[in-house]
């Protein structure tokens, strides 16, 4: 009986970690497929999405998660925020940059902008904002972090912060929570912004 062999892929020789890349691929299907569970990933990896955004998988099963990824041509992102067993600091930076090769970094925190950014890997800045206060703050921490790309949660406050992120800090925009429906990526797209991250798999073209 003839059995099946599974070949994971192994890690790229090189990783492209430039934004000229990513505002390409997004110039051409602007959502980014959000990974939580193991079993969407096929999902994923057979769509159309240029990137793929990983959110609390164990630190130990990254590395075959990400390659698998940049195997399809796809741009691999870990929320290094949400990754068990792995340090939220400049070592698990470094060690997602060069031992994994992620493509690119996403995180709330501004000191870890900086070191995503010193390892060549494109940097995500998340910002969640839960009330109007939250954004003063929000916005001294881009105006301190400098990353490449802002990631604003919910999808829906958007609207209300696009011109003042971008009359302040003209950074491409990522929307993304509670982006479940078409209309909801179209509104974010229609505004400015560069793509939609989504886990929802029906809007993974």
């Amino acid at each position: 009986m003839a059995t099946r062999t599974t070949v994971t892929p192994g890690r790229p020789r090189a990783v492209d970690g430039s934004m000229s890349r990513l505002l390409e691929a997004f110039g051409h299907v602007p959502v980014a497929a959000v990974i939580r569970r193991g079993e969407d990933l096929p999902r994923a990896l057979a769509s159309q999405v240029p990137a793929v955004f990983f959110l609390r998988a164990p630190a130990f099963h990254l590395g075959p998660l990400v390659w698998a990824v940049q195997a399809r041509a796809k741009l691999a992102f870990v929320h290094i925020d949400l990754i068990a067993g792995l340090g939220k600091d400049r070592a698990g930076i470094a060690f997602l940059a060069r031992d994994i090769g992620v493509n690119g970094i996403i995180t709330s925190h501004s000191g870890l902008v900086a070191a995503a950014r010193a390892e060549k890997v494109i940097a995500v800045q998340r910002l969640l904002l839960h009330d109007d206060l939250a954004l003063p703050s929000a916005m001294s921490a881009l105006d301190h972090a400098r990353p490449d790309i802002v990631e604003v949660l919910p999808g829906v406050i958007f609207p209300l912060v696009v011109n003042e992120i971008r009359s302040r800090l003209p950074l491409p925009i990522i929307v993304g929570g509670f982006v479940t429906e078409p209309a909801h990526r179209d509104a974010a797209l229609e505004r400015g912004a560069l793509a939609v991250s989504t886990s929802t798999p029906e809007l993974w073209p």
